[in-house]
């Protein structure tokens, strides 16, 4: 069961219930996606092989689910620093507009499930990643439409939710079979855009305490039940590297002592992984064993994805080696 978090916000209390329904009904654990969401594996299902009543109950009074018409679409990531450090501009309401903006438009509910909005705060973090459509600040009044891979338009910044679902609104009209912007004939240029945009370098995140607030890694992106109990209630933002940023005098003594990775040279930085096996029937092998071993090795140097497969999911967009797991025979 896969849930958006748009831009990463997660509501009051909300990780705690996942984590109870995940020790209820799933695997015990919180899963981190590269978008900044969140899910759930090794659901058990009824014996009508349908996803149990109690926990769909359990996902909406989290608040994770407010609109089951537009859930599945509903893929924005944003500068999870945006507005605590950093930044040219603070991108946080412009989450929140875009997202009831996108709900309650009923046309948009026929975009693609991998569809990607962006909104960048001018540090370049979102704008180096394979968003669909980005709004990038330039300073804390103008954005410029990043369309698939070409620049599009400037705008007021106040005017970059309205813009992003009016370019997605002719893209569901226009697509045809094709899943994002770069896919269309003229690669967006039927959608405002004009010439190859700079992508900028991979940004990479940092961790430990950060001015006005607490940024941590995931090992894996896994959420264990002990994890989650010390995390705040409020205040968590889920960031598209698998990690959270915190409020403030968050303790990060505790956050180690239960997982979590701080160090500015974690290995853990330089290293990911798919599900692998048992939890994913194409995987040949165990890729988190194999992803925990080289990390205690601690011999490299360079990003190491670890794949049960040649679809290699979850893999980083920044350049990377992919050693595939396989089991022995």
């Amino acid at each position: 069961m896969r849930l958006r978090a748009p831009g990463g916000q997660v509501p009051a209390g909300a990780l705690r219930a996942l984590s109870n329904a995940s020790i209820a009904y799933a695997d015990g654990d919180v899963h981190l996606t590269s978008r900044g969401n969140l899910q759930l594996r090794g659901i058990d299902l009824d014996e009508d092989g349908a996803v149990p009543t109690g926990l769909a109950d359990a996902v909406a009074a989290a608040g994770l689910l407010p609109s089951a018409s537009h859930e599945r679409v509903r893929n924005i990531v944003a500068s999870p620093l945006s507005g605590l450090v950093g930044g040219l501009a603070d991108v946080r309401p412009l989450v929140r507009e875009l997202d009831t903006g996108l709900c309650a438009d009923p046309a948009l509910v026929n975009l693609p499930g991998r569809f990607l909005f962006g909104l960048d705060d001018g540090r370049g973090d979102i704008a180096a990643l394979r968003c669909d459509l980005t709004a990038v600040a330039l300073d804390d009044g103008t954005a410029r439409i990043v369309v698939g891979g070409l620049d599009g338009p400037t705008v007021p910044l106040a005017e970059a939710p309205e813009t992003l679902l009016r370019l997605a609104r002719r893209f569901v009209e226009i697509r045809g079979s094709v899943w994002h912007v770069r896919q269309l004939p003229r690669a967006g240029a039927e959608l405002d855009g004009t010439l190859p945009t700079s992508r900028p370098p991979a940004v990479t995140m940092p961790y430990g305490t950060l001015g006005d607030a607490v940024s941590v890694l995931v090992p894996l992106g896994i959420l264990t039940p002990a994890m989650v109990a010390a995390l705040p209630d409020r205040g968590v933002v889920v960031t598209p590297w698998r990690g959270l940023v915190l409020p403030s005098g968050s303790n990060l003594v505790a956050l180690r002592e239960t997982g979590f990775e701080t160090a500015p040279d974690s290995a853990w930085q330089r290293v990911t992984a798919c599900t692998g096996a048992p939890g994913c029937s194409l995987a040949g092998g165990d890729t988190r064993a194999l992803a925990r071993r080289i990390v205690a090795g601690d011999t490299t140097d360079s990003r190491i994805h670890v794949a049960g497969c040649e679809r290699a999911c979850g893999a980083p967009h920044s350049p990377h080696r992919l050693v595939f797991a396989r089991s022995t025979p």
